[in-house]
Protein backbone atom coordinates (compact mmCIF):
# COMPACT_ATOMS: atom_id res chain seq x y z
CA UNK A 1 0.00 0.00 0.00
CA UNK A 2 1.37 3.26 -0.65
CA UNK A 3 -0.11 6.93 -0.55
CA UNK A 4 2.49 9.93 -1.24
CA UNK A 5 2.09 11.55 2.52
CA UNK A 6 6.19 13.52 2.44
CA UNK A 7 5.99 17.03 2.54
CA UNK A 8 4.11 20.13 2.70
CA UNK A 9 -0.04 19.06 3.30
CA UNK A 10 -2.68 22.32 2.84
CA UNK A 11 -5.57 22.00 5.11
CA UNK A 12 -7.97 23.77 3.46
CA UNK A 13 -10.77 26.13 4.75
CA UNK A 14 -14.20 26.10 3.82
CA UNK A 15 -15.75 28.85 1.83
CA UNK A 16 -19.12 30.20 3.00
CA UNK A 17 -22.12 32.50 0.81
CA UNK A 18 -24.05 34.45 3.39
CA UNK A 19 -21.51 35.31 6.64
CA UNK A 20 -21.32 31.58 7.20
CA UNK A 21 -25.19 30.43 6.00
CA UNK A 22 -24.38 28.00 3.33
CA UNK A 23 -21.39 26.39 2.02
CA UNK A 24 -19.99 27.82 -1.12
CA UNK A 25 -18.88 24.63 -3.04
CA UNK A 26 -17.68 27.21 -5.81
CA UNK A 27 -15.64 29.09 -3.11
CA UNK A 28 -14.11 25.88 -1.76
CA UNK A 29 -13.17 24.24 -5.36
CA UNK A 30 -11.61 27.36 -6.42
CA UNK A 31 -9.52 27.37 -3.49
CA UNK A 32 -8.16 23.56 -4.04
CA UNK A 33 -7.63 25.06 -7.53
CA UNK A 34 -5.63 27.44 -6.77
CA UNK A 35 -3.37 25.84 -3.42
CA UNK A 36 -2.54 22.97 -6.32
CA UNK A 37 -2.11 25.17 -9.01
CA UNK A 38 0.42 26.71 -6.10
CA UNK A 39 2.77 23.43 -6.17
CA UNK A 40 1.30 21.64 -2.64
CA UNK A 41 1.44 18.34 -2.90
CA UNK A 42 -1.19 17.04 -0.35
CA UNK A 43 -4.42 18.71 0.32
CA UNK A 44 -6.70 17.78 3.20
CA UNK A 45 -10.58 18.42 3.04
CA UNK A 46 -12.44 18.61 6.40
CA UNK A 47 -9.72 19.14 8.75
CA UNK A 48 -9.87 21.32 11.62
CA UNK A 49 -9.08 24.66 9.80
CA UNK A 50 -12.56 23.32 7.49
CA UNK A 51 -14.38 24.03 10.62
CA UNK A 52 -15.24 20.46 10.21
CA UNK A 53 -16.77 20.37 13.89
CA UNK A 54 -19.62 23.06 12.53
CA UNK A 55 -20.22 21.12 9.50
CA UNK A 56 -23.63 19.15 8.97
CA UNK A 57 -23.24 15.74 7.06
CA UNK A 58 -24.51 17.12 3.46
CA UNK A 59 -22.03 19.90 4.25
CA UNK A 60 -19.13 17.60 4.37
CA UNK A 61 -20.24 15.92 1.70
CA UNK A 62 -20.58 19.00 -0.55
CA UNK A 63 -17.03 20.56 0.60
CA UNK A 64 -15.80 16.71 -0.66
CA UNK A 65 -17.25 16.74 -3.91
CA UNK A 66 -15.64 20.24 -4.20
CA UNK A 67 -12.58 19.56 -3.48
CA UNK A 68 -12.03 15.88 -5.69
CA UNK A 69 -13.51 18.26 -8.58
CA UNK A 70 -10.79 20.78 -8.31
CA UNK A 71 -8.54 18.42 -10.68
CA UNK A 72 -5.96 17.94 -8.00
CA UNK A 73 -3.06 15.88 -9.27
CA UNK A 74 -1.44 14.98 -6.11
CA UNK A 75 -2.68 13.31 -2.82
CA UNK A 76 -6.01 13.84 -1.49
CA UNK A 77 -7.17 13.38 2.10
CA UNK A 78 -10.50 12.98 3.81
CA UNK A 79 -10.92 14.53 7.14
CA UNK A 80 -13.55 12.63 8.90
CA UNK A 81 -15.10 12.19 12.23
CA UNK A 82 -17.75 11.04 14.91
CA UNK A 83 -19.34 7.87 15.47
CA UNK A 84 -17.55 4.29 14.15
CA UNK A 85 -20.37 3.62 11.79
CA UNK A 86 -20.26 7.09 10.80
CA UNK A 87 -16.89 7.30 9.88
CA UNK A 88 -17.33 4.47 7.98
CA UNK A 89 -19.92 5.94 5.98
CA UNK A 90 -18.07 9.11 5.14
CA UNK A 91 -14.70 7.17 4.67
CA UNK A 92 -16.76 4.98 1.65
CA UNK A 93 -18.23 8.65 0.36
CA UNK A 94 -14.39 9.78 0.12
CA UNK A 95 -13.26 6.57 -1.56
CA UNK A 96 -16.02 6.64 -4.16
CA UNK A 97 -15.25 10.59 -4.65
CA UNK A 98 -11.09 9.46 -5.43
CA UNK A 99 -9.63 10.53 -2.18
CA UNK A 100 -6.20 7.99 -1.37
CA UNK A 101 -6.61 8.25 2.29
CA UNK A 102 -8.86 9.20 5.41
CA UNK A 103 -7.71 11.88 8.53
CA UNK A 104 -9.02 10.28 11.39
CA UNK A 105 -10.06 13.12 13.62
CA UNK A 106 -8.98 11.80 17.19
CA UNK A 107 -12.33 10.97 18.78
CA UNK A 108 -13.99 13.96 20.86
CA UNK A 109 -15.52 11.69 23.36
CA UNK A 110 -13.82 12.71 26.53
CA UNK A 111 -13.89 9.74 27.94
CA UNK A 112 -12.40 6.38 26.89
CA UNK A 113 -8.10 5.64 27.70
CA UNK A 114 -5.44 4.50 25.18
CA UNK A 115 -6.71 0.84 24.87
CA UNK A 116 -9.78 2.32 23.87
CA UNK A 117 -8.16 4.11 21.40
CA UNK A 118 -6.16 1.47 19.90
CA UNK A 119 -9.81 -0.49 19.59
CA UNK A 120 -11.17 2.19 17.84
CA UNK A 121 -8.11 2.92 15.46
CA UNK A 122 -7.68 -0.84 14.56
CA UNK A 123 -10.91 -1.48 14.18
CA UNK A 124 -11.17 1.06 11.45
CA UNK A 125 -8.15 0.23 9.83
CA UNK A 126 -9.55 -3.15 9.27
CA UNK A 127 -12.92 -2.05 7.87
CA UNK A 128 -12.28 1.41 6.15
CA UNK A 129 -12.76 1.68 2.50
CA UNK A 130 -9.10 3.98 2.37
CA UNK A 131 -6.11 3.26 3.68
CA UNK A 132 -6.02 5.79 6.78
CA UNK A 133 -4.38 8.65 8.48
CA UNK A 134 -3.70 8.80 12.58
CA UNK A 135 -4.30 12.53 13.73
CA UNK A 136 -3.40 12.46 17.28
CA UNK A 137 -3.71 15.39 19.39
CA UNK A 138 -3.78 13.82 22.96
CA UNK A 139 -1.42 12.17 24.64
CA UNK A 140 -3.88 9.42 25.77
CA UNK A 141 -1.89 6.72 23.48
CA UNK A 142 1.22 5.47 25.30
CA UNK A 143 4.47 5.46 22.68
CA UNK A 144 4.32 1.65 22.77
CA UNK A 145 0.33 2.03 21.50
CA UNK A 146 1.50 4.31 18.40
CA UNK A 147 4.02 2.50 17.65
CA UNK A 148 1.28 -0.90 17.53
CA UNK A 149 -0.91 1.68 15.73
CA UNK A 150 1.43 2.93 13.09
CA UNK A 151 2.73 -0.64 12.44
CA UNK A 152 -0.81 -1.64 11.01
CA UNK A 153 -0.95 -2.90 7.17
CA UNK A 154 -3.49 0.39 6.65
CA UNK A 155 -2.13 2.88 8.40
CA UNK A 156 -0.15 5.07 6.24
CA UNK A 157 0.31 8.22 7.85
CA UNK A 158 0.41 9.97 11.48
CA UNK A 159 -0.45 13.08 12.25
CA UNK A 160 1.26 13.89 15.24
CA UNK A 161 0.08 17.15 17.02
CA UNK A 162 0.91 16.65 20.48
CA UNK A 163 3.12 18.47 22.32
CA UNK A 164 5.44 15.33 23.67
CA UNK A 165 8.06 15.40 20.53
CA UNK A 166 9.94 13.35 23.10
CA UNK A 167 7.41 10.73 22.46
CA UNK A 168 7.59 11.04 18.96
CA UNK A 169 11.81 11.57 19.17
CA UNK A 170 11.79 8.14 20.73
CA UNK A 171 9.65 6.28 18.78
CA UNK A 172 11.75 7.37 15.53
CA UNK A 173 14.75 6.21 17.19
CA UNK A 174 13.77 3.12 17.97
CA UNK A 175 12.80 2.37 14.22
CA UNK A 176 8.97 3.98 14.02
CA UNK A 177 9.74 5.96 11.06
CA UNK A 178 10.04 2.93 8.78
CA UNK A 179 6.21 1.90 9.20
CA UNK A 180 4.51 5.25 7.82
CA UNK A 181 4.74 8.49 7.00
CA UNK A 182 4.72 11.34 10.08
CA UNK A 183 3.89 14.38 9.99
CA UNK A 184 4.33 17.33 12.34
CA UNK A 185 0.18 18.43 12.72
CA UNK A 186 1.56 21.97 14.91
CA UNK A 187 2.54 23.88 11.51
CA UNK A 188 5.30 26.25 10.40
CA UNK A 189 6.05 27.36 13.25
CA UNK A 190 6.82 24.25 15.35
CA UNK A 191 8.88 23.08 11.87
CA UNK A 192 12.22 23.30 12.99
CA UNK A 193 11.68 20.93 16.49
CA UNK A 194 10.07 18.44 14.40
CA UNK A 195 12.85 18.87 11.75
CA UNK A 196 15.57 17.75 14.62
CA UNK A 197 13.94 14.78 15.22
CA UNK A 198 14.12 13.65 11.57
CA UNK A 199 10.05 14.91 10.25
CA UNK A 200 9.91 17.80 7.73
CA UNK A 201 6.57 17.14 6.40
CA UNK A 202 3.97 19.24 7.98
CA UNK A 203 0.73 20.55 7.40
CA UNK A 204 -0.74 24.02 6.92
CA UNK A 205 -3.20 26.82 7.04
CA UNK A 206 -0.93 29.06 5.69
CA UNK A 207 -0.42 27.61 1.92
CA UNK A 208 -4.29 27.92 1.74
CA UNK A 209 -3.12 31.37 0.95
CA UNK A 210 0.66 31.92 0.88
CA UNK A 211 1.73 28.46 -0.53
CA UNK A 212 4.94 29.81 -1.66
CA UNK A 213 5.87 30.49 1.87
CA UNK A 214 5.02 26.94 2.83
CA UNK A 215 6.90 25.43 0.34
CA UNK A 216 9.98 27.23 0.47
CA UNK A 217 9.78 26.39 4.60
CA UNK A 218 9.93 22.73 3.60
CA UNK A 219 13.15 23.54 1.18
CA UNK A 220 14.53 24.42 3.78
CA UNK A 221 14.05 21.94 6.12
CA UNK A 222 14.68 19.50 4.06
CA UNK A 223 18.32 21.21 2.68
CA UNK A 224 19.09 22.08 6.34
CA UNK A 225 19.13 25.94 5.76
CA UNK A 226 17.47 26.41 8.92
CA UNK A 227 18.70 30.20 8.72
CA UNK A 228 16.32 30.41 5.85
CA UNK A 229 13.95 28.87 8.39
CA UNK A 230 14.39 30.77 10.91
CA UNK A 231 13.76 34.29 8.35
CA UNK A 232 10.13 32.83 7.56
CA UNK A 233 9.07 32.23 11.00
CA UNK A 234 10.52 35.53 12.18
CA UNK A 235 9.45 37.55 9.20
CA UNK A 236 5.85 36.09 8.50
CA UNK A 237 5.15 32.76 10.19
CA UNK A 238 5.83 33.48 14.04
CA UNK A 239 3.09 36.44 13.12
CA UNK A 240 0.32 34.07 11.71
CA UNK A 241 0.72 31.02 13.82
CA UNK A 242 0.88 33.45 16.82
CA UNK A 243 -2.30 35.18 16.03
CA UNK A 244 -3.76 31.19 15.40
CA UNK A 245 -2.98 30.25 18.52
CA UNK A 246 -4.14 32.93 20.80
CA UNK A 247 -6.95 32.47 22.75
CA UNK A 248 -7.70 28.51 22.77
CA UNK A 249 -7.25 28.87 19.18
CA UNK A 250 -9.71 31.28 18.36
CA UNK A 251 -8.39 33.16 15.42
CA UNK A 252 -7.32 29.99 14.06
CA UNK A 253 -9.31 29.96 10.97
CA UNK A 254 -10.13 33.99 10.55
CA UNK A 255 -6.70 34.37 10.60
CA UNK A 256 -6.54 32.16 7.31
CA UNK A 257 -9.50 33.66 5.57
CA UNK A 258 -8.05 37.26 5.76
CA UNK A 259 -4.79 36.27 4.42
CA UNK A 260 -6.96 35.08 1.62
CA UNK A 261 -9.19 37.88 1.29
CA UNK A 262 -6.25 40.13 0.89
CA UNK A 263 -5.43 37.17 -1.78
CA UNK A 264 -8.49 37.82 -3.74
CA UNK A 265 -10.35 35.16 -2.45
CA UNK A 266 -13.35 36.04 -0.45
CA UNK A 267 -14.28 32.67 2.02
CA UNK A 268 -16.90 34.36 4.67
CA UNK A 269 -16.53 34.83 8.12
CA UNK A 270 -16.38 31.60 10.65
CA UNK A 271 -18.94 29.51 12.78
CA UNK A 272 -18.81 29.57 16.38
CA UNK A 273 -16.97 28.98 18.45
CA UNK A 274 -13.99 30.26 16.46
CA UNK A 275 -14.09 34.00 15.96
CA UNK A 276 -13.53 36.72 13.74
CA UNK A 277 -10.55 39.05 13.93
CA UNK A 278 -10.98 41.92 16.17
CA UNK A 279 -9.15 45.27 15.40
CA UNK A 280 -6.04 44.75 17.24
CA UNK A 281 -5.79 41.17 15.69
CA UNK A 282 -6.42 42.48 12.33
CA UNK A 283 -3.94 45.74 12.88
CA UNK A 284 -1.13 43.06 14.48
CA UNK A 285 -2.07 40.90 10.95
CA UNK A 286 -1.40 43.63 8.47
CA UNK A 287 1.91 44.06 9.40
CA UNK A 288 3.17 41.07 7.57
CA UNK A 289 0.34 41.91 4.71
CA UNK A 290 2.98 42.63 1.92
CA UNK A 291 6.17 40.16 2.50
CA UNK A 292 6.83 39.70 -0.86
CA UNK A 293 6.22 36.50 -2.87
CA UNK A 294 9.42 36.16 -3.64
CA UNK A 295 10.33 34.33 -1.05
CA UNK A 296 10.14 31.14 -2.83
CA UNK A 297 10.18 30.49 -6.82
CA UNK A 298 9.34 26.64 -7.34
CA UNK A 299 7.49 23.79 -4.66
CA UNK A 300 10.06 21.24 -3.63
CA UNK A 301 11.14 18.11 -5.04
CA UNK A 302 8.38 15.20 -4.27
CA UNK A 303 10.06 12.83 -1.91
CA UNK A 304 9.32 9.20 -2.02
CA UNK A 305 6.20 7.57 -1.34
CA UNK A 306 5.11 5.86 2.05
CA UNK A 307 6.08 2.22 1.54
CA UNK A 308 7.64 0.45 -1.13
Amino acid sequence: MSVALDGVTAVLVTGYQGGTDRVDTEKVAALAARVSAGGVPVLTALGNTAEVQQLEDAERHAVLQAVAGAGHSGTLIAGVTGPMTGVLRQVETAAALGYHAAMIHEPSDPFGDGDGLVRFYTHLARQSALPIVLYLRSTRLSGAQLRFLAEQDRVVGVKYARPDLHTLGTLLRAGAGSACTWINGLAEWNSPAFAGIGVTSFTSGIANARPEIALAMHRGLVSGDLPAVHRLIDKYVGTVEALRAEGAGRYNVSVIKQLLRWEGLEMGGVRPPHSNLDEAALARLAEIRDYPAAVAATGPARAKETRP
